[in-house]
């Protein structure tokens, strides 16, 4: 069961699963982007961490929740990938989360979401470096990333931790659904 918090700093989403891969010490990373992370743990995404982490993406603006996003592909999804599937909790609220898949071949990065009231803070890089070193771990040699045209601040978020903007490809899409 979800339910939303209020722990003075804004909305935190709540469930009671575990799961811990790795509680970062503010030795492992620079000091400017750890300067007021504290008292959080990253661990991997539990099935009963959904609703928390459905309702983050709902209340990250710039962050798109279609109709591969429901709880069964969800599910399906974080069984398939469990150890790149990962929530940034603080006390017991989810504050942040990241997909990573993997398909042999390249690995994939969706749905990394930081809660607005705590975004800017170094937390979109705690997960960031986790789920790369996750799917490098897995075999991953190159990682992609989609972002939405009109984030501006996902795009600079990415551009800074030195990604590179394709220019030389394009994304298609089908809709399996459309001969419904």
């Amino acid at each position: 069961m979800t339910k939303a918090i209020n722990e003075g700093m804004g909305l935190l989403f709540t469930d009671n699963s575990r799961g811990n891969i790795n509680k970062k010490q503010t030795e492992d990373f620079d000091q400017k982007s750890v300067a007021s992370i504290s008292g959080y743990r990253v661990e991997k995404a539990q099935l009963t961490d959904m609703g928390s982490m459905l309702d983050l993406w709902k209340a990250t603006p710039g962050l798109g929740v279609g109709k591969g996003d429901g709880e069964d592909s969800l599910r399906d999804f974080m069984q398939r990938n469990p150890t790149t599937c990962l929530v940034l909790r603080i006390n017991e609220g989810i504050v942040g989360t990241v997909l990573g898949g993997f398909d042999g071949r390249r690995g994939y990065i969706y749905h990394l979401a930081v809660h607005p009231d705590y975004q800017g803070k170094g937390y979109g890089k705690v997960l960031l470096d986790q789920v790369i070193s996750e799917l490098k771990s897995r075999g991953a040699l190159k990682i992609h990333l989609f972002v939405f045209n009109d984030n501006q601040p996902a795009t600079e978020f990415y551009h800074h931790q030195g990604w590179e903007l394709r220019q030389d490809i394009q994304v298609f899409s089908w809709d399996a659904t459309r001969d419904k």
